[in-house]
């Protein structure tokens, strides 16, 4: 009894340390390098932001509160690189999606560049473990390899998400032209 009650007045006016917002991104400034254990995959992320290599496909995940970016690596099927080859790729991924998310609501895809390769881009809403978030999903085309950094955040941080971790990793990344290999 005289321990509860010890308990009970040291918590008496005193609301005690605030727990952190886990749902806050991380603020941009200094950052730091990612490199894979088989260096097949470098970027670099807001220091502020966890960083954590992957057991394949997946090669590494950079979190953030509500927000979050994987990237995997697949051998590639198709190999080709031109302009139609990779128009075609960005006609299969959408067809795709539209039969493995039929609530995908498509807002916008390009074909760019990552890393000196072709890249198809995909842009939209969706449900992850029924949450609505904005994706960008950036499919790269290197050598015998598609890479796919898939990025999603709540509609509310996505713009800043985007600002503060994933627009810097599509331009720093660097891509090996091969499946990164198991490690273990």
């Amino acid at each position: 009894m005289l321990i509860a009650l010890a308990l009970g007045a040291t918590a008496c006016g005193n609301d005690g340390p605030t727990a952190p917002d886990l749902s806050a991104l991380g603020k941009p400034g200094k950052t730091a390098e990612f490199k894979s254990g088989d260096g097949s995959l470098r970027f670099r992320h807001p220091k502020s932001w966890v960083v954590a290599g992957g057991q394949a496909p997946q090669v590494a995940t950079l979190a953030s509160g509500s927000a979050l970016a994987a990237i995997y690596a697949y051998p590639r099927e198709d190999l080709g690189t031109d302009p139609a080859a990779v128009e075609a790729s960005r006609k299969r991924i959408i067809a795709s999606l539209e039969v493995r998310a039929p609530g995908f609501l498509l807002q916008g895809s390009e074909i760019t560049r990552v890393d000196g390769s072709p890249a198809v881009e995909i842009r939209g809403r969706g449900l992850v473990g029924g949450t609505v978030v904005r994706t960008r999903s950036v499919h790269v085309y290197k050598d015998a390899t598609e890479w796919v950094i898939d990025a999603y955040a709540r509609p509310a941080s996505f713009r800043a998400a985007n600002r503060i971790a994933f627009e810097p990793l599509l331009r720093t990344a660097r891509l090996a032209g091969r499946v990164p290999k198991e490690e273990g």
